[in-house]
């Protein structure tokens, strides 16, 4: 097999000769003579210049390659930043959504004794040597608040407390009633007339004023209770009061 080849020298020389090789083992002798470029003929000069030509557009080609790949990590990098705009968005809004709910929960909270005003009415009225009157509390002020349990309940003549505070009756469940400005709640209370006790353990005594304390607060509400007997003896138990239900009645 023979090929022609074409190499410059250092001296600016041009080599051009023939390279014979043998298929079957590999080996191969060149020969050829080194001339200055000046000394070819133009075709052959022509044939220099045009493999020259190619040599540097195929070295062109492989840097524009080069460059075409590394372009690609920088593109598909920005790709995770965008995906994190939304979740980050999202997570950012909920606690505001879930702080506005809060607030208006705790808005409401348990009517004071400044906000209420109380009366006694006829209630379930009498019979078996007790009377069945409604202690009834009333929302007068301007905003809504929340009542829930028992209130606490005592007869007094003059500053002294007259028979045992009341003590509370279990048979009514519970719940948180909710009185906007003008509405009310009762409570069902028990009163043993003091004539049914020995008047010597009793002492029966006239009382003037009930004193009542809303639940959960430490004032207390004072209403008229002329008409109702108590015993002197403060260990002597005539009161009975059952929790707050919606309504007067």
């Amino acid at each position: 097999m023979v090929e022609e080849f074409v190499r410059f020298t250092e001296e600016g020389h041009i080599m051009i000769g023939s390279q014979h090789g043998n298929g079957s083992n590999g080996l191969s002798s060149r020969t050829g003579s080194s001339r200055r470029s000046g000394a070819h003929s133009p075709a052959r000069a022509w044939a220099v210049i045009a493999l020259s030509a190619a040599v540097m557009a195929g070295s062109l080609c492989a840097c524009g390659s080069t460059s075409g790949t590394n372009a690609s990590p920088s593109a598909s990098a920005s790709s995770p930043a965008a995906s994190q705009s939304p979740s980050s968005t999202a997570s950012a809004s909920s606690p505001s959504a879930s702080a506005s709910v809060s607030s208006s929960a705790a808005a409401t909270g348990a009517c004071t004794t400044k906000e209420l005003t109380a009366k006694l009415t006829q209630g379930a009225g009498g019979g078996a040597g007790s009377s069945y009157p409604y202690l009834v509390l009333t929302n007068s002020g301007s905003q809504t608040c929340t009542l829930r349990g028992y209130p606490g309940v005592s007869l007094r003549h003059g500053d002294a407390q007259i028979g045992a505070a009341a003590k509370r009756d279990s048979t009514v469940t519970a719940s948180t009633i909710t009185l906007k400005p003008g509405q009310s709640a009762h409570s069902a209370l028990r009163i043993v007339n003091a004539e049914n006790f020995d008047a010597a353990d009793c002492t029966p005594t006239a009382a003037d004023t009930m004193l009542i304390y809303p639940p959960d607060q430490t004032d207390a509400l004072s209403i008229d209770a002329t008409g109702l007997t108590g015993c002197a003896d403060k260990n002597t138990q005539i009161l009975y009061v059952q929790v707050f239900q919606p309504g007067e009645e």
